[in-house]
């Protein structure tokens, strides 16, 4: 969510409350400091309790406020309704985020107020901008829409009788407090960790949300766990002298392959401020795998996402060529001195994928010498390097059929039914090889969609699973190429305004330099984009000329001496 939109959604909410009913505002508010890491100023506030005599709005109004409440508790919302539906309520079971409220209220059915059988009707009418599920998955919003909530009389003061499932926070509340976490889970081999988004919200108690999202699972039969379940989660995650200290119940199966759980657990804690070593006890016994009871928040990285290459490759003067920075060489051997007039190259160990001029065949060869295979086909995609060393080969068979093929030591089709009908015209392959990107169509109706790549038991890919569209807040996506693991870079825009942008998979937040925050491509009809994983890798554009440009220390994009190039793409 950007700033601008962060702007809007507060005016909204204040005109609409200032038109309807005024929400209690007694409670304190206490400014502290600013929370170290995450860039925000942590504001405390204590919602107030409903007032005797308040009307049926303004009860609504006060419980919506109530649920801001900062640090989190639900006490002081669930005096604003009926005892039975305080039990009732599912305070667990997700957030809904919304914005521009509007509260009316129904007359009320003839009753005198006095009479405890008097009820009321309130429509609360919102812009419904998100949804966190219970381990805070984000799921775009369905717009504006209403909810009728019932009020009856409890000793002569109204409350609500029907609450939603779950909490409501405003788009600024979820701004200010929530940010993006990620839980990590293995592939189906057991040997590659894969991060899955979530937002939490940032209080005392944080290190405990995070374990407990990461005990809730995934989900997907893509994905292991070796993380006991939530029922053997001890309550508590208690932070000492930096000291993590996470604790399940004896007996759980998953506890049994104490390597990976310390893998998933120190990997998904290691975002928490603060934390900088992780103990684990399953009952009460220590884990101690390799003999070390409290595990640095930096261990197991054999098992992280891949960092990919520092070296990006592009065709120029029909020649394959390195670019590093503003620095542009011919590889060695036969490639850097002819491509055969190929215009898309893609490069994985030690061999090299050709696109033909005719974008009809693709060439795979090693590095130092001859061609291995020649795969036929019409309309070839950009080809991609997998962090496996394969290829991942896309090409359009007919007018609504989109054909995968992956090479390795062989060639093989991979299921692609879920792109049926979908003009695809880039895709990519995120570093770990959990899912796919594709921009799909042209024009300003151009779209990003991610989608998982399904894999069999031992790890081998056969199917691409739906992609869903990410709401990316911006036209004309095109070029979409991973960052990371669980996050997408893309071009959007028109003809000289094209930016460059990166959202989370899930589209909850996007950024860009459309509004001169940051650094802006050139006024150019740029085309192509790369984007470095490692950390001293740069991010690159090249124009429907040829010209390429990279994005220099001093957060400018520098344009790169050589000649035309077509191509652009990082070894895995």
């Amino acid at each position: 969510m950007t700033a601008a939109r962060r702007l809007a959604g507060a005016v909204a909410l204040l005109v609409a409350i200032a038109g309807c009913a005024a929400i209690p505002t007694s409670g304190p508010v206490t400014e502290v400091a600013e929370d170290p890491g995450f860039g925000q100023s942590t504001v405390r506030y204590s919602p107030a309790l409903p007032t005797d005599g308040a009307a049926p709005g303004d009860i609504v109004l006060g419980y919506l406020d109530a649920m801001l409440a900062y640090p989190s508790s639900t006490r002081t919302a669930a005096a604003f309704l009926t005892p039975a539906a305080a039990d009732e309520w599912q305070r667990q079971a997700g957030v809904t985020i919304y914005d521009d409220v509007q509260v009316a209220t129904a007359p009320e059915d003839g009753r005198t107020r006095a009479d405890s059988g008097a009820t009321a009707e309130v429509t609360l009418d919102a812009v419904q901008s998100g949804r966190l599920d219970p381990q805070g998955r984000f799921e775009t919003g369905r717009g504006r829409e209403g909810v009728e909530y019932r009020l009856t009389q409890v000793d002569g003061q109204w409350r609500i009788e029907n609450p939603q499932p779950g909490l409501l926070v405003t788009d600024k509340f979820f701004d200010d407090y929530f940010r993006p976490f990620e839980l990590y889970f293995f592939d189906r081999t057991a040997e590659r960790l894969m991060p899955q988004p979530v937002h939490l919200l940032v209080e005392d108690g944080l290190a405990a949300a995070v374990i407990t999202a990461l005990a809730r699972g995934d989900g997907s039969e893509q994905v292991q766990t070796f993380v006991p379940s939530l029922e053997d989660l001890r309550a508590t995650v208690p932070v000492e002298d930096g000291v993590a200290d996470v604790g399940f119940t004896a007996g759980s199966r998953r506890a049994a392959d104490v390597e990976r759980l310390s893998a998933q657990v120190v990997w998904s804690l290691r975002q928490v401020p603060g934390v900088t070593r992780v103990r684990i006890s399953v009952g009460p016994t220590p884990v101690r795998p390799r003999d070390v009871a409290e595990q640095p928040i930096t261990g197991w990285n054999e098992f992280g996402p891949s960092q990919g290459s520092e070296i990006a490759y592009v065709l120029a003067d029909n020649q394959v060529m390195t670019v590093e920075g503003a620095t542009v060489a011919a590889i060695s051997g036969p490639w850097g001195e002819d491509a055969n007039g190929a215009v898309a190259v893609a490069v994985a160990d030690d061999r090299i994928a050709l696109v033909r001029a005719n974008r009809n065949s693709v060439q795979i060869a090693a590095l130092d010498g001859a061609v291995q295979r020649t795969v036929n086909g019409a309309g070839f995609l950009e080809p991609v390097a997998d962090v496996d060393g394969q290829f991942w080969l896309v090409d359009r068979q007919s007018a609504d059929g989109t054909r995968v093929r992956l090479v390795g030591t062989g060639v093989r089709s991979i299921s692609a039914s879920a792109l049926t009908g979908l003009d695809v015209r880039s895709i990519d392959i995120s570093p770990g090889g959990a899912r796919y990107v594709v921009t799909v169509g042209t024009g300003s109706d151009a779209s990003v969609r991610v989608g998982r790549i399904i894999r069999d038991a031992k790890g081998a890919p056969t199917e691409l699973a739906a992609p869903r569209r990410v709401d990316v807040g911006a036209s004309g996506s095109q070029s979409a190429v991973w960052s990371d693991d669980v996050r997408v870079s893309f071009l959007s825009g028109t003809d000289g305004l094209i930016q460059m942008r990166t959202s989370l998979i899930d589209g909850s937040t996007v950024s860009d330099t459309s509004s001169g925050v940051g650094p802006r491509l050139p006024d150019a009809n740029i085309t192509g984009l790369a984007v470095g994983l490692g950390p001293d890798t740069v991010d690159y554009v090249s124009d429907e000329k040829g010209r390429l440009w990279y994005l220099g220390t001093g957060g400018t994009w520098v344009r790169v001496e050589s000649e035309p190039i077509s191509g652009i793409a990082y070894s895995p």
